[in-house]
């Protein structure tokens, strides 16, 4: 990472245009957001990507799935329960059989990625085998 900004600080600093094609609706909205913001419409595309490129974007939350049981429609309910606690629900009226089949496939997917991995025993975690190149067979 040390190289990349090396290589950044000595690059000069030109400047490139870049164009794009937008519908002509997309181009009156853009242009109508720029006049709400008193900003020139190069100024604003120029800070929608230096945000993107900046910052990096969350792809992941974290949560828990929840299934729960309706017993007046028979039927379950899948959501998300994220740790914020926002509930998204995923999908609702789900059958029994769905909950089944879905439960199979899930278990054949985990068992074609443990052999996958070699992860033999149900209590094994994930390490990452830069930690043990060279040192196979050998104590830490």
């Amino acid at each position: 990472m040390n190289d990349f900004k090396k290589e950044e600080i000595k690059e000069p600093k030109e400047y490139v245009s870049i164009s794009t094609r937008l519908p002509s609706r997309d181009v009156v909205n853009l242009k109508r957001i720029c006049n709400k913001n008193k900003i020139a419409p190069s100024e604003y595309i120029r800070e929608l990507i230096k945000k993107n490129i900046d910052s990096p974007t969350k792809k992941f939350l974290a949560g828990k799935n929840i299934i729960t049981y309706d017993k007046v429609a028979n039927s379950f309910s899948w959501f998300v329960g994220l740790d914020s606690g926002e509930e998204n629900d995923i999908l609702k009226n789900l059958s029994d059989n769905f909950l089944v089949n879905l439960k199979k496939e899930i278990e054949k997917a985990l068992q074609e990625r443990n052999e996958w991995v070699h992860q033999t025993k149900p209590s094994s975690v994930n390490i990452p085998e830069e930690l043990t190149r060279g040192k196979k067979n050998e104590r830490i």
